[in-house]
């Protein structure tokens, strides 16, 4: 906002699906054009929720997170996998700020949640369909393709990203145990932070489709 100048138009939202037309007044103060009990623009919360699970990584979580929002998922659970280094980032009220700028960047009317950071066998096991990325195994269904066989899915939707050093072997015997499907995200290796932002990708077409 530092380049407006007074009488210019602001969007201004709550996070919670709805957005007001505002316009700058003196001393970076905002005007509302409506009362604020009747908002410019209102929007439910998409009925087809998307959750990206994901390793703390060393370097890269910022960006991670900021895309994420940006395409469009809904909640995000940082993951404390047994592999992850131990330098790894974990940085709640950063994420959070990054989280409120980049909605506010794109204009998205609803704030993403993020969750407390656990350990996978911590992470509640629900009804919610889940899809683990793995690498080196095969017969494994692309994550597109998984998606595919979802569309009576109601609720929340599920992607688990592990770390680079890919899921200890009590995280895949905790996957096979609570039925997870195993899914790849392509032909090459990635990163966690390119997996993560490829599934993002992947999860919102599926839902946009």
């Amino acid at each position: 906002v530092l380049r407006l100048k007074v009488g210019d138009p602001v969007a201004v939202i709550d996070g919670c699906g709805h957005l007001w037309s505002a316009r700058l007044d003196i001393d970076a103060a905002l005007i509302l054009d409506t009362a604020p009990s009747a908002p410019a623009e209102s929007e439910p919360r998409p009925r087809q929720q998307l959750g990206l699970a994901v390793a703390l990584v060393r370097r890269g979580m910022d960006d991670l997170l900021r895309m994420a929002c940006e395409l469009g998922v809904d909640e995000i659970q940082p993951l404390r996998a047994d592999r992850s280094t131990p330098q790894a980032e974990h940085r709640p009220e950063r994420w959070a700020t990054i989280l409120q700028e980049a909605v506010e960047q794109c204009e998205r009317l609803w704030l993403p949640t993020l969750k407390p950071a656990c350990k996978l066998a911590q992470w509640p096991n629900s009804s919610d369909p889940v899809a683990v990325g793995v690498t080196r195994r095969a017969d494994t269904p692309a994550l597109r393709d998984w998606l595919n066989q979802t569309t009576n899915c109601n609720g929340m939707v599920w992607l688990l990203v592990g770390p680079e050093g890919g899921w200890s072997n009590a995280e895949e015997q905790l996957s096979i145990t609570r039925e997870w499907q195993p899914v790849h995200l392509g032909s090459s290796i990635l990163r966690s932070s390119t997996a993560a932002v490829r599934g993002s990708v992947e999860l919102v077409q599926w839902r946009d489709g």
